[in-house]
């Protein structure tokens, strides 16, 4: 299995997730029609895309620009349908447009899924759970069998602690080092929300899962960074954190711009 972090963080996220000859985005949340080509119109060139898988419905995640890739390349949006809530009312929607000039209307080619139930995009194999944000819905994944893909969650649950005992590789949130947010200066409501068990997961919180894994015997080999906070977390801070873990290969993301990372 093949990883590319291609954009990760409060200004967008986007996976790109290859195995054998089946090529699938976890969430595509760009900014704007410019800031998607630049990512993803080079990988484009190389490859087609299977299906777009969408974790949860903040717009760093899932947005119009989701849709208009997916409607435009014609790539199937694998998302549960707690994400559709808004839809209808939204001015500018994520998942159908007009083209007045032609005077047409385009719809993504939706698929639902759920969580506690598998799905296969051809040799991609996703098994969905709930994780925890202030969202709608949140999921997390196993993918084909030991590849563990979790972000934006406040906590890891004992589910979740379930579907990762059968891991080896763990696609995962380090947002925030608990001292550097608690002496920034943003407002205590942001605050309480990042650190609420519907937040973001903190460093501390990730090293304390993956000792837990240890202790059980989990064979943690590779382990690639998420959703690192700009302003209250550093590389080096999590490169200290993590390197106890002697035996793992850790990988920490850039916000952009990463490159590929092969899993055995």
């Amino acid at each position: 299995m093949k990883i590319k972090v291609i954009q990760t963080g409060s200004d967008g996220n986007c996976v790109w997730i290859n195995h054998k000859d089946t090529n699938v985005l976890i969430d595509a949340g760009f900014k704007s029609k410019t800031k998607m080509q630049e990512c993803l119109e080079e990988i484009m060139q190389k490859v087609t895309f299977d299906g777009i898988v969408i974790t949860h419905e903040h717009t760093d995640h899932f947005n119009k620009w989701t849709g208009r890739l997916a409607m435009e390349k014609n790539i199937p949006i694998y998302l549960h349908e707690k994400h559709l809530i808004g839809e209808e009312d939204r001015k500018e929607k994520r998942l159908s447009y007009i083209d007045r000039r032609k005077s047409e209307e385009y719809k993504a080619n939706i698929v639902l899924i759920k969580e506690d139930e598998e799905f296969t995009i051809k040799d991609l194999t996703f098994y969905p759970f709930t994780s925890y944000h202030d969202a709608h819905k949140t999921l997390g994944f196993r993918i084909n069998e030991n590849t563990l893909y979790l972000t934006d969650c406040g906590f890891i649950s004992n589910a979740i602690k379930k579907e990762a005992m059968k891991c080896n590789n763990f696609i995962i949130e380090l947002n925030y080092d608990e001292e550097m947010l608690m002496n920034s200066d943003r407002h205590c409501s942001n605050k309480l929300r990042t650190l609420s068990k519907f937040g973001h997961l903190s460093n501390s919180e990730a090293i304390k899962f993956f000792n837990y894994m240890k202790e059980k015997g989990v064979d943690v080999k590779n382990i690639v960074t998420l959703h690192i906070s700009r302003a209250n977390n550093t590389h080096d801070i999590i490169e200290n954190n993590l390197k106890h873990l002697v035996t793992t290969n850790c990988y920490v993301s850039d916000r952009e711009n990463n490159d590929e990372i092969i899993f055995d």
